[in-house]
């Protein structure tokens, strides 16, 4: 049963994840960062021979400043949660150890 809240629990949280970087504007997506000039390509992208696979590559602005901080600051929160959850477990295991010795002083040592 745990088992299946923990997968439950990821498969929510990577379902909020995907909508919520779905991007919701007009703008067609592309791949490559390259300056603008202004002018779209008048020529029509010839077709590839029968056999080869073509991949269009298009041209954009790259990611703007608040994706640049938006990308900064989950970076971040990322550490900031692998810190708290590496001192707790560190934390935890030092408390275990600490019962454990205690419990063997407690019954006499031997």
């Amino acid at each position: 049963m745990r088992y299946l809240a923990v997968i439950l629990l990821s498969l929510g949280a990577g379902a909020i994840a995907y909508v919520v970087s779905m991007r919701t504007s007009e703008r067609e997506l592309a791949v490559g960062f390259e300056p603008s000039t202004g002018e779209e390509p008048s020529e029509v992208t010839p077709r590839p021979p029968a056999g080869y696979t073509y991949l269009r590559v298009e041209v954009t602005r790259g990611p703007t400043l608040r994706d640049r901080l938006q990308g900064f600051l989950g970076s971040l929160a990322l550490i900031a949660v692998a810190i708290m959850v590496t001192v707790g477990a560190l934390w935890g295991l030092g408390f275990l150890i600490g019962r454990l010795i205690h419990s063997f002083y407690e019954q006499g040592g031997s």
